[in-house]
C-alpha cells in the first residue's frame, strides 16, 4: 500500500500543478502576448513526468493484477493508508476534470487565433469575393481564391 500512496501522491502533485500552468498559459494567450514558450516548456516537462508516473503506475497495477487504482484500493482492508489513497485518488480526479475544462478553453483560444490569422492572410493576399463569402471570386479578377478560404 505504501507504493500505491507514493505513486498516487506523485500523480496528485503533478496533476495539481498542470492546471496552474494552464492558467498561466491561458492568461498569456488572452492577453495576446507572444511569450507562450516558457509556460509551454513547463507544461511539456510536467506532462513528461506525468507520463513516467503513469508508466510506473501501469507496471504496478499489472504486478498486483488490478485494472485500476480505484479497484485495488477498494479491495484493501479499511485503514488509514486506504483513506489516504482514496483522498489522493479523488484529488487527482478533481485536478483532471479541471484540466479537461482548461484544455477545451485553450483549444477555443487556438481556434480563434487560427481564424484571426486566416482572416488577415486573406486580406493581405487581397483575396476578392462577391457579396457572400462563399461565392466564386469576382469576374475579371486575377485571383481564383475565395475570401476566407482556409488554404492560402
Amino acid at each position: 500500500m505504501d507504493e500505491t500512496i507514493k505513486l498516487l501522491r506523485e500523480q496528485a502533485i503533478l496533476c495539481a500543478h498542470l492546471p496552474e500552468l494552464f492558467d498561466e498559459l491561458i492568461k498569456i494567450m488572452e492577453s495576446n502576448s507572444p511569450e507562450v514558450q516558457e509556460p509551454i516548456r513547463k507544461i511539456e516537462a510536467t506532462v513528461r513526468d506525468l507520463s513516467k508516473n503513469a508508466q510506473k503506475a501501469q507496471d504496478f497495477l499489472q504486478r498486483v493484477g488490478s485494472p485500476s487504482f480505484a479497484e485495488f484500493i477498494a479491495a484493501q482492508e479499511k485503514n488509514i493508508q486506504r483513506d489516504v489513497a482514496q483522498r489522493l485518488l479523488k484529488k487527482t480526479s478533481d485536478a483532471q476534470l479541471r484540466l479537461k475544462s482548461q484544455v477545451s478553453h485553450v483549444k477555443l483560444l487556438l481556434k480563434n487565433g487560427k481564424n484571426y490569422v486566416d482572416f488577415n492572410l486573406n486580406i493581405l493576399a487581397r483575396t476578392s469575393a462577391s457579396d457572400t463569402y462563399g461565392a466564386a471570386a469576382q469576374t475579371g479578377s486575377q485571383r481564383t481564391r475565395r475570401m476566407f478560404e482556409a488554404n492560402i
